[in-house]
């Protein structure tokens, strides 16, 4: 991925994290958390589905990585 690319994925994951981070969680810094999970998801998920038959992408590998990691994340800090 190009510079540009890599910044763009990145804000995108930080973004989906602090929209389920609010919307799992509610309050709190749980929505920090996610939105560093969903930016750290949105690169690391990304090039690893591209290397598989998943690949959708980069945007879209990027983005339900993204919404898996930060998923995730919500859901761990909601218990």
């Amino acid at each position: 991925m190009d510079p540009n690319s890599v910044l763009f994925v990145t804000a995108m994951g930080a973004i989906l994290g602090i929209v389920l981070g609010f919307m799992v969680s509610g309050e709190g810094y749980g929505w920090f958390f996610n939105a560093i999970a969903g930016a750290v998801g949105a690169i690391g998920g990304g090039h690893l589905m591209a290397s598989t038959g998943a690949d959708m992408g980069p945007m879209l590998d990027a983005g339900i990585a993204a919404c898996a990691a930060s998923g995730l994340s919500a859901m761990v800090l909601r218990t």
